[in-house]
């Protein structure tokens, strides 16, 4: 532990680790390497290799620089206090920034999706989103019991399980949206979920919107006359 010291091993593994985000940035997740790393930082490999035995080590700091970047960014910025805002707010707006174009935090998705992808054999990769996820979860649930307490929803629903099926939408989204910017259109997907979102907090003291035309079950039970029997 330094407490807090400034030391030449803290200085040169964030030096290593801006100059394999740079890479990522320039030429993509695919091209990064010790070599291209070397040659943007001028290191040699031993060097390198002395503060980052892999280039996966060295992936799993950029994650985490990206992530403590991106904390802080929501954090300070005073035009989206999450706190003031309700929680369907947040919602829409993290929707609104899943589908925007270009994809917010391209660094980020990249990682995240190269981490996905080695899930089934790197422990260490799955532990670390794992974790990420666990947290964005927390969060959620701890919102939406506050929101629920103020506002009791006349459907039951348990907060974590609606928590994760927000986090599951923003992250399909965002998988598709990578892969096919043209395939969704940004404004009819925010208000279907958000639509759909609604059904499961609209306020218990006050009537769920319903359709106004009567369907021919409801004339019925409403005595609506029909013939029967020929009559």
């Amino acid at each position: 532990m330094n407490n807090g010291r400034v030391t030449i091993a803290s200085i040169r593994k964030t030096e290593i680790v801006d100059a394999a985000a740079a890479v990522i940035n320039e030429q993509g997740i695919q091209n990064l390497s010790l070599s291209e790393i070397e040659k943007k930082i001028g290191m040699s490999r031993g060097q390198l290799t002395y503060y980052f035995k892999t280039k996966e080590d060295i992936l799993l700091a950029v994650f985490d620089r990206t992530m403590t970047l991106m904390c802080a960014q929501h954090q300070e910025n005073p035009q989206h206090p999450f706190a003031k805002m309700d929680w369907l707010d947040i919602i829409r707006y993290l929707l609104n920034m899943v589908m925007q174009e270009p994809l917010a935090n391209p660094e980020f998705n990249a990682l995240q999706f190269t981490f996905l992808s080695q899930l089934s054999h790197r422990k260490d990769f799955r532990d670390r989103l794992a974790s990420l996820y666990e947290e964005w979860r927390s969060h959620g649930t701890n919102d939406l019991r506050k929101l629920l307490k103020k506002r009791p929803a006349a459907r039951k629903v348990k907060p974590r399980a609606l928590s994760t099926l927000v986090q599951a939408i923003l992250h399909g989204l965002a998988i598709q949206k990578a892969a096919d910017p043209d395939v969704v259109q940004t404004r009819e997907i925010v208000n279907l979920c958000l639509d759909m979102l609604e059904t499961y907090l609209w306020v218990a003291d006050k009537p769920k919107p319903r359709n106004t035309r009567p369907s021919r079950i409801t004339k019925k039970r409403r005595g609506v006359p029909h013939e029967r029997n020929g009559k």
